[in-house]
C-alpha cells in the first residue's frame, strides 16, 4: 500500500512575535488543507511532535508548546486516531502517520510542528537545582545546554581528519546561498561573508554565533493519505521508506534504493557540524570526507548531490527539522521554484547523531502499489 504527503503549509516565521503559538499553528494547518485540497472535517487522523526541546522551556501548553489536544479543540477535528510524539522530530511524525493509514484507523492525518521563542530568559540555557536520570552526569558540567555535546563531538571530528573552522563555514555559507531563494527563511538576502563567520562571538567551540540555528516563531504543517485516497489537484510525494537511526539502512531495504539514487538531500543542521555525521554515516561520502564534500561544491544545488536546498535550519530558522521536510515535499513535487533540482528521490534525516530518523519521498508513485 502506497502513502503520500498530499499538502504542506507554513506560517510566516520570525524571531519573535506578539501573537501566541495557537495562531501559528493555525495558520500552518489551514494552508496545509488549502493545499491538499482538503476541508477541517475530512481530517480523522493528528500526528504532532510538541515538546519543546530547548534547555530554557518551561513546557507551557500553549506558551512555547501546543498539544493535539488543544489544536483538536480549536479545529473543531474529530478524531479516529492522533497522538503527539515525544522528543521526536517530523521524519518520525510521517512514519506515524503511515502507520496509521496502512492500518485504516484515518484516511487522512495532519502533522504539526510549531515553535515559540518566548520573550525573556534564555532559550539555550537553563538554571536546575538538582538533576535526576541520566542528566546527573551531564548537567553539572554544562553538557546539556547550547549544544555542548555537539560541539564536543565537532572538535573530535575535525581533530581526527585534520578540519578547521573553514570548514564549518562552508556548511553555514552553502546554508546563507540558498537561503537567499527561500522567501520564508529569516536569513534571506543577508549573506554571510568569511570574515563576519570568523569574528563571530563562540557559543560552544567550535561553533560560533552562526553555526547555531536562529529560533523562530513558526509553525508547519503537513498533511497525509493512501494513494488511493489522493483528492484532485493535490500534488502527492510519495513516501518510499523510512528508518531509525538504529537501522539506517532500513530506508533502502524498503524503498529499494541506494545513497546513489539520491537527488537532493536534506540533512538536519541545527548545528553546523551535524550536516557530516550523515553524510558519512549514509556512505554518501567515505569517512572523514563529508567536509570536503561539502567543500569542493559537491553540495551546492549544480553539484552531485544537492544539500539543505532550502538553506536548512541555519538559512531558514529552528523548525526542528520540520522545513527539512516540506524542502524535500516541494522537490518531489516539482514545486521548489528556483530551488528545484533534478526530481528523484529527495532524503530527509532529522536528528543528531544518535537518535535520528529518516524518510524518503519520491514524486512518483511505486509500481508495486499502482
Amino acid at each position: 500500500m502506497s502513502v503520500a504527503i498530499i499538502g504542506f503549509g507554513t506560517s510566516h516565521l520570525v524571531k519573535s512575535s506578539p501573537r501566541g503559538i495557537a495562531a501559528f499553528a493555525l495558520d500552518a494547518a489551514v494552508a496545509a488543507l488549502s493545499d491538499a485540497r482538503l476541508a477541517r472535517d475530512e481530517i480523522d487522523g493528528y500526528v504532532g511532535a510538541p515538546f519543546a526541546t530547548n534547555a530554557g522551556s518551561p513546557h507551557a501548553e500553549a506558551g512555547d508548546e501546543i498539544s493535539l489536544k488543544t489544536m483538536a479543540g480549536l479545529m473543531g477535528l474529530t478524531l479516529t486516531w492522533g497522538a503527539d510524539l515525544y522528543r521526536r522530530y517530523p521524519t518520525d511524525m510521517v512514519t506515524a502517520a503511515a502507520h496509521s493509514l496502512i492500518a485504516g484507523t484515518s484516511r487522512y492525518v495532519l502533522g504539526l510542528r510549531a515553535m515559540y521563542a518566548l520573550p525573556g530568559g534564555g532559550y539555550g540555557t537553563g538554571a536546575a537545582h538538582a538533576a535526576y536520570g541520566s542528566q546527573q552526569f551531564t548537567r553539572p558540567y554544562g553538557f546539556d545546554t547550547l549544544g555542548a555535546r555537539f560541539a564536543s563531538r565537532a572538535w573530535a571530528y575535525m581533530a581526527r581528519h585534520g578540519l578547521t573552522r573553514e570548514d564549518l563555514f562552508a556548511v553555514v555559507d552553502l546554508s546563507r546561498r540558498n537561503a537567499a531563494d527561500n522567501p520564508d527563511a529569516l536569513w534571506r538576502d543577508k549573506p554571510l561573508d568569511r570574515a563576519a563567520y570568523m569574528n563571530a562571538r563562540m557559543i560552544a567551540e567550535p561553533h560560533c554565533l552562526f553555526d547555531c540555528d536562529m529560533p523562530v516563531c513558526g509553525a508547519q504543517a503537513f498533511v497525509m493519505c493512501r494513494g488511493d485516497d489522493v483528492p484532485a489537484g493535490a500534488a502527492p510525494a510519495w513516501v518510499t521508506g523510512w528508518s531509525g537511526f538504529g537501522k539506517p539502512d532500513a530506508l533502502w531495504d524498503m524503498s529499494g534504493r541506494g545513497p546513489g539514487d539520491l537527488t537532493s538531500a536534506q540533512l538536519y543542521d541545527g548545528f553546523s557540524s551535524m550536516v557530516w555525521d550523515w553524510l558519512d554515516g549514509f556512505g554518501i561520502t567515505a569517512s572523514g570526507k563529508a567536509a570536503a564534500f561539502i567543500r569542493d561544491g559537491h553540495g551546492a544545488r549544480d553539484g552531485k548531490l544537492p544539500l539543505n536546498t532550502f538553506g536548512g535550519a541555519l538559512g531558514e530558522g529552528r523548525l526542528h527539522g520540520m522545513g527539512h521536510l516540506r524542502e524535500a515535499y516541494l522537490q518531489a513535487t516539482g514545486r521548489a521554484g528556483p530551488r528545484l533540482v533534478r526530481p528523484g528521490p529527495a532524503l530527509v534525516q532529522v536528528g543528531p547523531f544518535d537518535d535520528a530518523s529518516f524518510v524518503l519521498l519520491e514524486p512518483d508513485r511505486p509500481r508495486a502499489a499502482q
